[in-house]
């Protein structure tokens, strides 16, 4: 009974198969040679983001100079016989960029600090690279060769985050002596990588000095000769603290025995904020 049984199941498949096939017979299928005479043509940017979907967000947010069209990199894409290497399906950072930064290791290896090249200003990390920024960045790293206490922070100390960040200065030092305004009036008297030098020229306002030097601002402003008229850098020059001789401008316009008379200049001068006769 059994066998029976089976005979008869395989025998209706077997009738079944033949009908389907006698169906298909008579319907016209189109032929598929069809299909490789047409051109393809190069999927689009869009269609390609339909697949790469991260890729495409990188570029859309932080993509930078990097939003370009995708064949502008990848001439050659969605190749990945065993055969070739990294460097054949993707493009190399040289055949547009060169070697900017040099070709000393690891300067030469564009991915070790733009670790996401669809993302390459902001995928690079201040911590990562800290190691490397006196290769670029030689000036500012023999500022700090200087001992100061700039010098024990290191780098990422002040530029932490993203490459590039720069902190006010009152993120550390709020307002120790003038309203802050700007990192440039700071850095003008403070020369930020070799803070142990307070050097300035005669481009520093008077307004600068007036903060810690009150007396002397309100003197300078309340005088009418010759003095009035200077920036406080014109006689207190090159390093904070100088104090000029009157003779480094006026030479000894009096006689030796006149001068004998007085223990100094100010003496008949006074102040030399406001150069009012002091007797």
């Amino acid at each position: 009974m059994n066998f029976r049984y089976k005979f008869k199941k395989g025998t209706l498949k077997a009738g079944a198969a033949f009908v389907c096939a006698a169906i298909l017979l008579s319907v016209s299928i189109p032929a598929f040679a069809d299909i490789y005479t047409q051109e393809i043509p190069p999927l689009t940017d869009v269609e390609c983001a339909q697949c790469h979907v991260p890729v495409y967000a990188d570029l859309k947010e932080r993509g930078g100079a990097h939003q370009m069209g995708c064949r502008e990199c990848h001439a050659t894409f969605h190749n990945f016989r065993r055969s070739l290497t990294w460097e054949e399906r993707v493009p190399g950072c040289q055949e547009c960029h060169g070697t900017p930064h040099g070709e000393q290791d690891p300067m030469g290896t564009c991915l070790v600090c733009h670790t996401n090249s669809h993302a390459p200003a902001t995928s690079l990390s201040s911590a990562e690279l800290e190691p490397y920024c006196s290769q670029c960045h030689q000036s500012q790293t023999a500022q700090l060769n200087n001992p100061s206490a700039h010098t024990d922070m290191g780098c990422v100390g002040c530029h932490a985050g993203a490459h590039g960040y720069v902190p006010d200065c009152t993120e550390c030092h709020v307002e120790p002596h003038n309203p802050f305004k700007s990192n440039a009036a700071c850095t003008s008297c403070h020369p930020v990588h070799d803070v142990s030098g307070l050097n300035y020229g005669t481009h520093i306002e008077n307004e600068g000095c007036s903060y810690c030097h009150s007396t002397q601002a309100q003197d300078l402003g309340a005088g009418h000769l010759a003095h009035s008229m200077l920036n406080c850098t014109f006689c207190h020059a090159g390093t904070h603290g100088k104090v000029p001789t009157c003779q480094e401008c006026h030479n000894t316009p009096h006689t030796s025995e006149m001068l004998e008379e007085f223990s100094g200049c100010a003496d008949c001068h006074g102040n030399a904020h406001n150069l009012l006769p002091g007797y």
